[in-house]
C-alpha cells in the first residue's frame, strides 16, 4: 500500500512530516501529526543530534509545536516510519504525551501499509499524570 493511498487525513499529515525528518544516524524516519481537541493539527519528524540524548522523536516535535500555539487538549496522533509493521511511541513519548491526557487515540501506520490503533491508556497502564500531585497534597 502506498502511502498516497491512505485515506485518513492524519495520517497523510504525518506520512508528510516523515519525509522531513532528520535521522543520519538511526536511518529510521519517523512522522507524526497530533490532531489538537478544536480540529487543528500539528506535526512532527525525528531529529537525531549527534549527542544521542539531545535527539527529538516526531510525537513530541509535534505535541512541543500544539502547546506551543497553546493547545492543551488532544483527540488523536498519527505516527508513520520506515518500519514495516506499526510502531508504538517509545516510553519516553508515552510519558511526554499522558501530560496532556491518556485518552488519546495514538494511530501508527507501518510502511507494509499495516495500521494498527490503540489508547495512550492502553499503551501507558496507570501513568504517571499531575494528578498524582494532588493526592499528596
Amino acid at each position: 500500500m502506498s502511502r498516497e493511498s491512505v485515506v485518513d487525513p492524519l495520517v497523510n499529515a504525518a506520512a508528510e512530516a516523515m519525509a522531513n525528518a532528520y535521522s543520519p544516524y538511526s536511518k529510521f524516519r519517523v512522522g507524526a501529526a497530533l490532531e489538537a481537541e478544536d480540529g487543528s493539527v500539528f506535526t512532527g519528524c525525528n531529529v537525531e543530534n549527534a549527542s544521542f540524548g539531545g535527539t527529538i522523536c516526531a510525537e513530541r516535535t509535534a505535541m512541543v509545536s500544539a502547546v506551543a500555539a497553546g493547545r492543551r487538549k488532544f483527540r488523536r496522533i498519527a505516527i508513520t516510519s520506515d518500519a514495516e509493521h506499526p510502531v508504538a511511541p517509545c516510553g519516553y513519548c508515552r510519558q511526554f504525551l499522558a501530560e496532556f491526557g491518556t485518552g488519546l487515540q495514538v494511530i501508527s501506520l507501518g510502511a507494509g501499509g499495516i495500521r494498527k490503533t490503540w489508547t495512550l491508556a492502553e499503551l501507558l497502564p496507570e501513568a504517571f499524570t499531575g494528578a498524582d500531585f494532588a493526592e499528596g497534597a
